[in-house]
């Protein structure tokens, strides 16, 4: 497949940025891993709903456990241009090929953009993500198909070698197996982003609580779910916010708008009548709801039956 200079170059400014803006802050002993060497020049629309990519990372042992702070996914399509998508989850697994295991921690509804490494702040997620594996794998589960369609956006690779055991693929059937093996021609761009906790010192354990202590922004399980006619969304805020909780359909595209206003710190709650903002009803099916307040984006899917 041949490869696009603007995505390469895309990518490679948001590479760059992300190491530029990236706060060390709230964590006294960060890294941040990189599974291509460069910038990812080669979609691979290549997977059908419910399968995997991603890569698996290697921990140092002295570092362990560890908190999973950020994870990054490289994303693009042939042309550029594609519209944004709305894709099953982000996955973190405690361990690597053969088999990474059971999933430790998954995000639902990760926004995809075109051209870019799309990047997901999991800290101010309420609880740690810990691990105490010396391999992690961090994956991207599929809600759209775009296997056979060179215009579709998807995860993208370096293609200028593939890492034997490092990158992972989740076909549907066949299960786990080395992207390598199967004929792919890179890594895999995916970053991820640790706090080690196996050795930190010259901080105290007080110090080291007041600067990791749990974020208190929360997105509720919607209730019920699945649901029809109506559902109840439940979120809290930390302080007097801008805040706006949405809903969305499975390609991206934004169905309703249900706050968007200055609220106060607390919980609240609203109602979503499987409408859209003119009123009209939205056919069944995969919604997501998406809350974004105080710098913290949060999904949780949803399910229309009628």
């Amino acid at each position: 497949m041949p490869t696009n200079p603007r995505l390469t170059a895309a990518i490679t400014f948001t590479v760059s940025l992300f190491l530029s803006g990236m706060s060390t802050a709230q964590c006294p002993d960060q890294h941040q891993l990189f599974n291509s060497a460069g910038a990812g020049s080669v979609a691979c629309p290549c997977f059908v709903p419910g399968e995997e990519a991603g890569a698996t990372f290697t921990i140092p042992a002295d570092h362990l456990p560890i908190e999973i702070l950020q994870v990054g996914i490289g994303w693009g399509s042939q042309f550029g241009g594609a519209p944004q998508t709305l894709e099953e989850s982000i996955n973190i697994y405690e361990a690597g090929l053969p088999n990474p295991g059971g999933r430790i921690f998954s995000l639902e509804g990760p926004l995809m953009t075109d051209g870019f490494i799309n990047q997901f702040d999991l800290e101010p997620l309420p609880g740690e993500i810990m691990v105490n594996s010396t391999a992690v794998s961090v994956t991207l589960t599929f809600l759209n198909q775009n296997a056979g369609n060179i215009f579709a956006p998807s995860i993208v690779h370096g293609g200028a070698g593939c890492s034997p055991g490092q990158n992972l693929v989740y076909a549907s059937p066949g299960g786990w197996a080395d992207a390598c093996l199967l004929g792919v021609t890179g890594d895999w761009v995916v970053e991820l982003v640790y706090c080690a906790k196996g050795d930190v010192s010259g901080v105290s354990d007080e110090e080291f609580m007041l600067t990791n202590g749990p974020a208190v922004v929360q997105l509720h399980e919607p209730y019920p779910n699945p649901f029809n006619p109506r559902t109840t969304i439940q979120y809290e805020l930390p302080a007097t916010t801008r805040a706006r909780l949405t809903v969305h359909a499975i390609d991206g595209r934004r169905v309703a708008t249900l706050v968007d206003d200055e609220m106060t710190r607390g919980a609240h709650a609203t109602t979503w009548h499987g409408q859209d903002d003119t009123g009209r009803a939205v056919p069944s099916g995969i919604y997501f709801m998406r809350l974004e307040a105080g710098g913290i984006n949060l999904s949780k899917r949803i399910v229309l039956l009628k």
